[in-house]
């Protein structure tokens, strides 16, 4: 696969990434006015003004906006330049930090809709950069083996044997 190929898909999965968590944010602030109670899940608007979790809340927005913003480039730019990882992976991660980012700026706040009870409120920006970045981390964790096992074994690497 080509550099050109690994961009497209990254872009194409980031853009449905994006796509998806904005159009949900859009359709639970128009039309969810009231929490829904469901087994283990409540369905209900929030808007973090913080980074991730809520924290910083208490911070202006132009910090919390700048530091979220500066994270988000770093990742795009370390993704585009194939230092991210595969390509669905690092486009997860890329298309929920650039939705949050993007509802952030437009909206002052990110919206959170999924309510666990036993977990922060979240939306599935963070999903799909939590899965995106769990995704990398088996794939490194997947290389390291391979690459392990694909080392030619010297004297050295077998120990004394005498």
């Amino acid at each position: 696969m080509t550099a050109t190929d690994v961009r497209r898909r990254l872009a194409g999965v980031a853009a449905v990434t994006g796509m998806v968590d904005l159009a949900v944010k859009a359709a639970a602030s128009r039309w969810l006015t009231v929490p829904v109670e469901l087994p283990g899940l409540t369905l209900r608007v929030t808007h973090n003004t913080g980074i991730a979790f809520g924290l910083g809340a208490d911070q202006p927005f132009a910090l919390v906006a700048t530091a979220t913003g500066l994270v988000v480039a770093v990742l795009v730019a370390a993704a585009w330049r194939g230092h991210l990882g595969g390509p669905a992976p690092a486009g997860l991660v890329v298309g929920g930090g650039v939705a949050n980012v993007a509802d952030r700026f437009v909206g002052g706040s990110v919206i959170d809709v999924f309510d666990l009870g036993w977990w922060p409120v979240f939306n599935l920006a963070d999903v799909a950069i939590i899965s995106g970045f769990v995704l990398l981390l088996i794939t490194s964790i997947q290389r390291t083996e391979s690459a392990d096992h694909q080392r030619p074994r010297t004297p050295d690497s077998l120990g004394d044997q005498s």
